[in-house]
This record gives C-alpha cells, structure tokens and sequence, in this order.
C-alpha cells in the first residue's frame, strides 16, 4: 500500500483548487498527473494509476 496515500490526497486537492480557468477534462488530468508523477516507484506506476481510473470508470458506467 502506498505509504504517502494521505499526502497525494492532499496533493491532489491542493493542486486542483489552484487552477484559476476553465477546461475540460484532460485539463483536471494534467494537474493530477503533476501531482502523482512525483510518486512513481517501481510498486506504484503510470499503468497502476491507469488501470484505476478505468476501473473506477467501468463502476459508474456500468461497463464493469
């Protein structure tokens, strides 16, 4: 489990609060993504980061 799980929360909601323009979704991608590439190790990767978002996505639109 990843140990800083709380501090890229954290992270993750400070970087988005800064974003002062209107954008789409890849716009809330590329800020998190500056945020969790600070992270990656060889347990907790791009792919790992990928495949949960597909999943959380597969959840809601009822493809899972």
């Amino acid at each position: 489990m990843m140990e800083k799980f709380d501090t890229v929360k954290d992270e993750i909601r400070e970087q988005l609060d800064k974003i002062n323009y209107h954008g789409d979704l890849s716009d809330i991608g590329n800020e998190i993504g500056i945020v969790i590439a600070k992270y990656f190790d060889e347990e907790n990767n791009l792919q790992d980061f990928i495949m949960g978002v597909k999943h959380g996505v597969s959840l809601t639109d009822g493809t899972h």
